[in-house]
């Protein structure tokens, strides 16, 4: 999901009005029990898109699609639309549940917004007792300032402020049996944490970090791909961590690659730049 523009504006003026300079910042567990003898199956689930068409899909997530497919996974596209983050869970439940019962491995692949959808069917839905592993690609797990921006019922789900988050936020934040990745890129604006479980924390360099379009562009970046690609079979290209239930907010997700006084003024600011709905 893109930060809305204005949201971008407002912290780019933080930024300048500071005199700062933004740059990147540098940077086993369980499993869903044992899958009888079938094939190995990565459900792909896309970030919000303009359409849903396999033509649309291919374009935005062919490299990472071909690389999986190598590796010996079938993929399968769920068009979750990144807009309703329920109705996107049951339709990813729907998808997933028949096909588990004779695949060897599941795993889910999530970009942005669609991560959410993930979660929900692993946390409400039982789907944590079908998926062996579950990779985000900058997922806003504790909401997003752009998603404010969106309608009601057209995107605001992934604001920090809806239901939705603050329901999938409410004690632990991921449920086992599933193992827990965010692969993304170390200038995202949300650090895509989780708490609770054991979570893989794998943050690499990409084009035009901090700007918000190297979220657009992570899911064709190779480092992106191969850190993917370890997760899902069992590594960690980054740190396995575990956080303590509810110990952080979702302020302090924001910004990560910001340089410490921008990102210590927006996590600040951020209410009132973005204020919570009355």
């Amino acid at each position: 999901m893109r930060i809305h523009s204005r949201v971008g504006t407002l912290i780019a003026g933080a930024a300048i009005a500071l005199g700062l300079t933004i740059a990147p910042l540098a940077t086993t567990t369980a499993t869903a029990a044992p899958k009888p003898a079938g094939e190995k199956v990565v459900f792909l689930i896309p970030g919000q898109q303009v359409t849903s068409s396999p033509r649309a899909y291919e374009q935005a997530y062919g490299a990472l699609a071909t690389s999986l497919r190598t590796a010996g996974y079938r993929v399968t596209y769920i068009p979750a639309g990144g807009l309703n983050v329920a109705a996107d869970a049951a339709l990813i439940k729907r998808t997933i549940d028949p096909v588990a019962k004779r695949a060897s491995f599941v795993g889910i692949v999530a970009h942005s917004a669609g991560g959410l959808g993930g979660r929900y069917y692993l946390k409400f839905l039982d789907g944590a007792a079908n998926v062996n592993q579950y990779v985000a690609i900058g997922t806003a797990q504790h909401g997003s300032p752009g998603g404010c921006s969106q309608p009601v019922r057209g995107g605001f789900d992934t604001c920090m402020y809806s239901d939705v988050i603050k329901r999938l936020n409410k004690g632990p934040d991921a449920p086992g049996p599933t193992r827990y990745s965010v692969v993304q890129s170390d200038g995202e604006w949300t650090d895509g944490r989780l708490d609770g479980t054991p979570q893989c924390r794998s943050y690499s360099p990409v084009p035009l970090a901090n700007t918000g379009f190297d979220h657009t562009i992570e899911p064709t970046q190779p480092v992106i791909i191969a850190n993917t690609i370890t997760s899902l079979r069992g590594g960690c290209a980054g740190t396995v961590v575990t956080d303590k239930v509810d110990s952080f907010t979702w302020q302090s997700t924001l910004f990560p690659g910001f340089p410490p006084p921008a990102r210590d003024l927006l996590h600040d600011q951020m209410p009132r730049i973005v204020p919570a709905p009355r």
